[in-house]
């Protein structure tokens, strides 16, 4: 039950009045073009034999005391554009909730979840916390991150691209 709370709960936190500064991604000039399939998101979610596609995602900056870091979300269903607390629900919600800011090519790592609200693709449970997560960035600007993602759950995988536009209804400070 507290997978269901913890999305709506961090959008409800959101205030543009401290949002964080326009460029919350470290920049690196080796990394800041991203043309034409790195501007998509498609990430393969298998668990079994059910195979959906999570195909938009949006990213925000959580400032805690000590120090920033990304969360990234990809849907699949919902309406486009950035999440508020109005937004209709979306059929599955993929969340990488720690990501670190960094830049280059080095891979990280971060909680990863999914929650399901559709009912399929895991069985009827709502949410599974990924057992292993690797982020790869690929390139990323003021207003943008694109990594390739490999995520390992109990149950199934998640493996794909992401290209996550910065949404200030994600941003938090904690």
């Amino acid at each position: 039950m507290q997978l269901a709370v913890l999305p709506l709960a961090l959008i409800a936190c959101s205030d543009s009045a401290s949002t964080p500064p326009d460029a919350p991604v470290a920049i690196d000039a080796s990394t800041s073009s991203c043309e034409g399939a790195c501007k998509t998101t498609n990430l393969a979610a298998q668990f079994g034999s059910v195979q959906r596609t999570l195909d938009r995602a949006h990213y925000g900056v959580v400032t805690t005391a000590t120090g920033s870091h990304l969360r990234i979300e990809a849907y699949r269903g919902g309406r486009t554009g950035c999440p508020t607390m109005t937004s209709p629900e979306t059929d599955y919600t993929l969340i990488l909730g720690n990501v670190p800011m960094t830049t280059g090519m080095t891979p990280v790592t971060s909680p990863g979840n999914i929650l399901d609200f559709v009912g399929d693709l895991l069985d009827g449970a709502l949410g599974a916390a990924a057992t292993a997560v690797t982020i790869t960035p690929v390139a990323n600007d003021t207003m943008f991150v694109a990594a390739d993602a490999s995520l390992t759950f109990a149950a199934g995988t998640i493996t794909g691209h992401l290209y996550a536009t910065h949404c200030d209804s994600l941003d938090e400070q904690q």
